[in-house]
């Protein structure tokens, strides 16, 4: 109970990282929600890069996201979408749009992808 008295007056972020949602990679959390927080107006989706793939991931992003849609990447990103990269390895001949904590928001230029 102490948790929940110390954690309901904070936002929700702050509440969602001390979450059970969280608790597999709390820094994936943190880079989700700094993603969110840089979307540019009009995304039409998100699709994540991603060293290890889940569905603890997947389900954590598009809780995060919503309302816009979330994808794992499987090799092409839908025009108006963008990709949220998770880790420190960037697309090779992608467009950097915004650095966040643990990852970047990217495109790909037009002739990567």
């Amino acid at each position: 109970m102490r948790s929940v008295a110390a954690f309901a007056p904070r936002e929700l972020a702050v509440r969602r990282l001390g979450g059970s949602s969280a608790a597999f990679d709390r820094g994936y959390f943190h880079f989700l929600e700094s993603a969110r927080r840089r979307l540019p107006t009009g995304t039409a989706g998100v699709a994540l890069i991603l060293k290890r793939p889940s569905q603890d991931a997947l389900h954590l992003a598009a809780y995060t996201m919503a309302p816009v849609p979330v994808v794992v990447f499987r090799g092409a990103v839908a025009p108006g979408w963008i990709a949220a990269v998770y880790g420190s390895e960037r697309p090779p001949g992608w467009k950097l749009l915004v650095e966040v904590p643990g990852g970047a928001l990217m495109v790909p230029n037009a002739s990567s992808g």
